[in-house]
């Protein structure tokens, strides 16, 4: 390590590493977002360095700087990764990953399922594993519009299954960090239907729902730190993404919202609202999972100006 306290690099500057500098500065670690645009969502809020993540020159520069380099997203070239690594730079996960998750994802069998789940599990170096909570993932044309954590269809014999089944995929690629193990679930049938290799959107709810969020955990496991614990903070967490749509005005929606329901979480990402943009979500946690799902329906609703009160 260069310093008493570790830089970790960042390949991307989303909002994903946006809700990552939180944990970071709360544990001393320097976070150095490689950017693409001083307009990107983590940009916005602290340095980065300006970049094209396909420009292997641009990209061993950046990663100079840094004790360890992990991702935001899976979009940089393998060729990148591999070149790092012959470098001697400590990427993490690594090049090894990346490409077993391709290759379990070009052998995954398409299936219709009556709802799909996610599990969050964290892995470091020395093998240490944790899953979180599996979560229900609902979608609105495609789109992830909320999650609801624990997955209320589910049993807890296959809540059991699907959390056995995260951490044995995280082991089979040798995960180093935080990836989601999104599953599809048809009857007494769960099949793996997409891996993600970074903090994710399921897992959004951790921030307030989890005593170790995914953010934080990403940050533990990369660094081989003992990793936090998991459990849940409350019966039931509910999270809606907002969407962008008529409104535009993101601020004034609060002294409704925080009037009505003093416990709601709200993460706004600093992006321009366009329709169909994400553009931050809200989180409630609680025991009643009905009046959870009013509070956040509402929410969204009104954030986005589909109502009015």
């Amino acid at each position: 390590m260069n310093s008493e306290f570790p830089i970790v690099g960042v390949i991307g500057a989303g909002q994903n590493v946006r809700m990552m500098i939180a944990p970071a500065t709360a544990l001393g670690i320097k976070l150095l977002p490689f950017a693409s645009s001083v307009t990107d969502s983590a940009a916005q809020i602290t340095p980065c360095i300006i970049g094209d993540y396909t420009d292997i020159e641009a990209v061993k520069k950046f990663a100079e700087q840094c004790d360890v380099i992990t991702f935001e997203h899976e979009q940089v070239p393998l060729s990148i990764i591999k070149a790092l690594e012959v470098n001697g730079v400590r990427v993490r996960p690594s090049l090894e990953t990346f490409v077993s998750v391709q290759k379990k994802l070009a052998n995954k069998v398409s299936k219709d399922f009556d709802f799909e789940i996610s599990v969050l599990v964290g892995r470091s170096p020395h093998a240490q594993a944790t899953t979180w909570a599996p979560t229900q993932i609902i979608k609105s044309n495609r789109i992830s519009s909320m999650t609801v954590s624990p997955a209320p269809m589910l049993s807890h014999t296959m809540s059991e299954d699907a959390q056995k089944t995260a951490l044995e995929v995280a082991a089979e690629v040798n995960l180093i960090g935080v990836m989601a193990v999104e599953i599809g679930v048809k009857g007494n049938e769960m099949f793996i239907s997409d891996l993600s290799v970074h903090p994710h959107i399921s897992g959004y709810w951790t921030i307030e729902g989890s005593r170790t969020s995914q953010f934080e955990q990403h940050l533990r496991a990369i660094l081989d730190l003992p990793l936090g614990d998991p459990s849940m903070t409350n019966d039931y967490v509910v999270v809606g993404n907002i969407l962008g749509k008529n409104k535009t005005d993101m601020y004034r929606p609060y002294l409704h919202l925080m009037a009505r329901n003093p416990s709601l979480k709200f993460h706004l990402y600093g992006k321009e609202v366009q329709p169909g943009i994400n553009i931050g979500h809200v989180n409630a946690t609680g025991k009643d999972l009905s009046e959870l799902r009013t509070e956040i329906e509402h929410a969204v609703d009104y954030m986005s100006g589909e109502i009015d009160e």
